[in-house]
């Protein structure tokens, strides 16, 4: 391993770790992140600048062919500076869209990657995950949610207080989505993302709600690293 991998991967999280002890882990992803945005002005993931990883539309183009009508309630779990989320909150109705992500940073770039007049005609909601706010976002008794380009960024001492998060914001009729890059085996891709087995993330669901059914879906091949980019389809 090279020096510079031990550093990020490593001696940078225990550094942050010793003088934060008691934030979650999320919080040290997001001053990462927050950081590298303050510093340079952008980032490839966040702000005005972020990219879409294949297209804009994708995530809304998956929803739409897993059914969703404007009509439909949607939260966007980790939902950053919507550079995906974006297309869904032009495409559903006022008020049927909620963002939702680790840090107010993130957020208010997302508000601003919108546009004043896009916010003002689709008021679509944003607030920080915290347990209030999880709790009003399931009263909202969501359609869809889906969780695009976040579960990579969970390390393993977190996976379960992510995905309860998630299912706990599920109704009997929710359909939810988790996107993952997938591998045979959990693997460390870098610093901030790790792979996951269809089954390994079948094991984590299903030991905190056994009658959950999930299906599978390829939205890449295998690329030349053994990562295929899929989706969860989690549903009651």
């Amino acid at each position: 391993m090279k020096l510079r991998h031990l550093y990020s991967w490593y001696i940078r999280y225990w550094t942050w770790r010793v003088a934060n002890p008691t934030k979650p882990y999320e919080q040290y992803y997001a001053d990462t992140i927050g950081r590298k945005v303050t510093k340079h002005g952008q980032h490839h993931v966040i702000g005005q600048h972020a990219r879409a990883i294949r297209t804009a539309t994708e995530l809304l183009d998956l929803m739409r062919h897993h059914g969703l009508q404007p009509h439909h309630r949607f939260i966007d779990y980790g939902c950053g500076s919507l550079r995906l989320g974006k297309a869904v909150v032009e495409y559903l109705e006022s008020g049927n869209f909620r963002g939702m992500d680790v840090t107010q940073q993130f957020l208010d770039l997302g508000i601003e990657f919108l546009g004043a007049d896009l916010v003002a005609r689709k008021s679509p909601a944003v607030s920080v995950i915290t347990g209030e706010n999880l709790a009003e976002a399931k009263a909202t008794q969501p359609d869809y949610i889906a969780s695009w380009h976040v579960c990579s960024k969970v390390p393993d001492a977190e996976l379960g207080r992510y995905f309860g998060s998630i299912i706990d914001l599920m109704t009997p009729t929710t359909q939810t989505f988790i996107q993952f890059p997938q591998m045979k085996r959990r693997m460390r891709m870098n610093g901030l993302n790790w792979s996951m087995s269809k089954g390994e993330l079948e094991a984590a669901v299903h030991e905190i709600a056994p009658s959950i059914k999930i299906d599978f879906f390829d939205i890449t091949t295998e690329n030349s690293k053994g990562v295929t980019e899929t989706y969860a389809h989690l549903h009651y």
